[in-house]
């Protein structure tokens, strides 16, 4: 082989190689940002779930009140 047909070799090598090592940090970059994602949508469907609660409380505190007042005025 001549040297320029080496250098042709070595060039599409180092070429493949680099798009295969960026690939594959794409692809972790990829997975973790996935994993992470997952995370925050855990904590928003906890987070959620709290709201919902405090929503029920609120009308249940509400609810007492008017038995409370209902209790006083009848005593």
């Amino acid at each position: 082989m001549s040297a320029s047909a080496v250098a042709v070799v070595v060039a599409i090598i180092t070429g493949l190689c680099s798009v295969l090592g960026q690939w594959a940090i794409s692809h972790e970059r990829e997975a973790r940002l996935d994993e992470r994602l997952k995370g925050v949508e855990r904590r928003l469907d906890t987070h959620n779930n709290y709201a919902e609660k405090i929503g029920q409380i609120q009308i249940d505190i509400a609810e007492m009140a008017v038995e409370i007042k209902n209790l006083k005025e009848s005593a």
